[in-house]
């Protein structure tokens, strides 16, 4: 899966040269995904063999059917999404017809063009970690993460393929396990659990992906039409620099923006970054803050900089421009001309700037443990929801659509000022569905993160332990074979503590800090 280029060069804080960067952030993960996949695939197909000789064809092709389904949807969204046409406004023309073609021969054959892609980050990967200019290592890293439209296939993979697979076979494996041969339930365990990971590892990426997005992130399938629209709106070049904050009290960073001079004292107090470049953003995104007058506080900001000994002198000198600010605001409200006890030099002009508030992509540690997190919790819900299926499948039924309906119904109520078209509706049904075992910030942004992780993982804990208990309180006794749910009920139990476990230490020492990005 592409990243962005400005992958995060520490790993719980420390920090790493560009060598290491390349071979722990984009080597490693292009040789792992790939063989992922190709065990994906081999066991699948296993699968559908095993279920083909045990004589059971109808199980054989939903298992082939699931394998088909997110390369069906992707082409789907890709043809009908104009943007990723070369020629949209033109017609069917040579250029359109032959990339028509690519795509339909590629979505067919997709193991060959997903491990081609796979090929190709692998060999850029090995070329960063090669070189030895820093200019060559940032070319081929850059190569290595450009965006390519078979991401949007790796991306449906997970919850189109991956998720249906895991919830099918289960329900072949409860139903059925009489009359399934033990090499077919081997093959099938094995499937599941290659299955949940490529899920988990889909999850960790995307998990907080708008807030990284609004920071410099990008969609790994990105629309080469999209990006130059969105490029024309902000009106900003690719050299011209932003003021990026970290919203941490301790530490701040600052970058004059359009100025190219350091200064050592700059260079000594602050960690000066590279600008990133924001995307279109909705309103409320936006918030109002002074900007100083020409001549005035820009003056006053430099002298300070280069005149203090420490960063606790500049945070008095912040702190005593910012009441003067608020004190002319609050006369003006009151109709009040001319404030004797606030100098000239210290009156603000109040106008409108755009704030991004986001996350930095996580290290290659907060990776690890955030898959660690979704795998043992993923694990936990499957087996939940298909055991309480097997003995209440009514209730389970009434129980996931009821789930669906209220994820929706948040959604609508997020956008409630954008037209509900076409694709936004299948796009909540979509997430609504994804939300019944996991949660990702994808094409929404949450406003209150802590608030919505908390209850939402409260939720699902509640309702997998309720589920559980309704069974093994209730049912476990007059199983024959009772020791197998005795193992699930234990598992899940045992898996919620990894959970917790997992995310504690994610979000105490590796998720990265969030940060604000001033632009025009």
């Amino acid at each position: 899966m592409s990243q962005n280029s400005q992958n995060s060069k520490t790993v719980f804080g420390f920090g790493l040269s560009s060598h290491q960067n390349a071979l722990l952030n984009h080597l490693f993960p292009s040789i792992l995904a790939p063989f992922l996949f190709m065990l994906i695939v081999a066991t699948d197909i296993g699968v559908i063999f095993r279920h083909y000789k045990d004589g059971d064809p109808i199980w054989a092709s939903l298992t082939l059917f699931c394998m088909f389904l997110p390369a069906m949807g992707s082409l789907i969204i890709t043809l009908t999404d104009w943007d990723y046409w070369p020629e949209p406004e033109n017609g069917m023309t040579s250029d359109n017809s032959y990339w028509l073609y690519k795509k339909i021969i590629g979505h067919v054959f997709f193991p060959v063009w997903n491990v081609f892609r796979h090929a190709e980050r692998i060999f850029w990967s090995i070329e960063a970690v090669r070189s030895t200019d820093e200019t060559a290592i940032e070319e081929n890293i850059a190569k290595a993460t450009e965006p390519r439209l078979v991401e949007l296939y790796v991306f449906l993979q997970a919850y189109l393929h991956s998720l249906p697979q895991v919830l099918l076979q289960l329900h072949i494996l409860m139903r059925h396990n009489s009359d399934i041969a033990k090499e077919s339930k081997i093959t099938q365990a094995v499937s599941i659990l290659l299955n949940l990971a490529k899920v988990a590892v889909t999850t960790t990426f995307y998990q907080r992906f708008r807030a990284q997005k609004l920071t410099g992130s990008h969609y790994p399938w990105l629309k080469a039409r999209k990006q130059m629209r969105s490029q024309g709106f902000t009106g900003k070049g690719p050299d011209e620099e932003v003021i990026l904050r970290s919203s941490s009290s301790t530490q701040r960073r600052v970058i004059e923006r359009g100025s190219r001079r350091t200064n050592d004292d700059i260079t000594r107090l602050y960690d000066i970054q590279p600008a990133i470049q924001a995307e279109r953003r909705r309103s409320s995104d936006i918030y109002l803050e002074p900007e100083p007058s020409p001549g005035t506080v820009t003056d006053t900001f430099e002298e300070t900089l280069q005149t203090s000994t420490s960063e606790q002198t500049w945070k008095r000198n912040t702190l005593t421009s910012r009441t003067s600010t608020y004190i002319a605001r609050f006369s003006s409200l009151l109709g009040v001309r001319s404030v004797s006890s606030v100098p000239d030099s210290a009156l603000y002009n109040i106008s409108r700037v755009t704030y991004i508030k986001g996350l930095r992509e996580d290290d290659a540690a907060g990776k690890l443990i955030s898959f660690l997190w979704w795998f043992t919790f993923l694990l936990s819900r499957v087996l939940a929801v298909s055991v309480f299926a097997y003995f209440y499948p009514r209730t389970c039924v009434g129980l996931l659509i009821a789930h669906v309906l209220i994820v929706i119904a948040a959604l609508a109520y997020d956008v409630k000022e954008d037209s509900v078209k076409r694709d936004k509706s299948a796009f909540f049904i979509f997430i609504g569905l994804v939300y019944i075992f996991c949660i990702i910030e994808f094409k929404i942004r949450f406003k209150k993160t802590k608030f919505i992780y908390a209850a939402y993982f409260s939720l699902m804990f509640l309702e997998n332990l309720v589920m559980c208990l309704m069974w093994y309180c209730g049912e476990i006794e007059s199983l024959e074979n009772d020791y197998w749910y005795r193992y699930i009920f234990y598992t899940v139990i045992g898996a919620h503590f990894l959970t917790l476990s997992s995310m504690m230490f994610y979000y105490i020492l590796t998720k990265p800090k969030s940060v604000a990005v001033r632009v025009s």
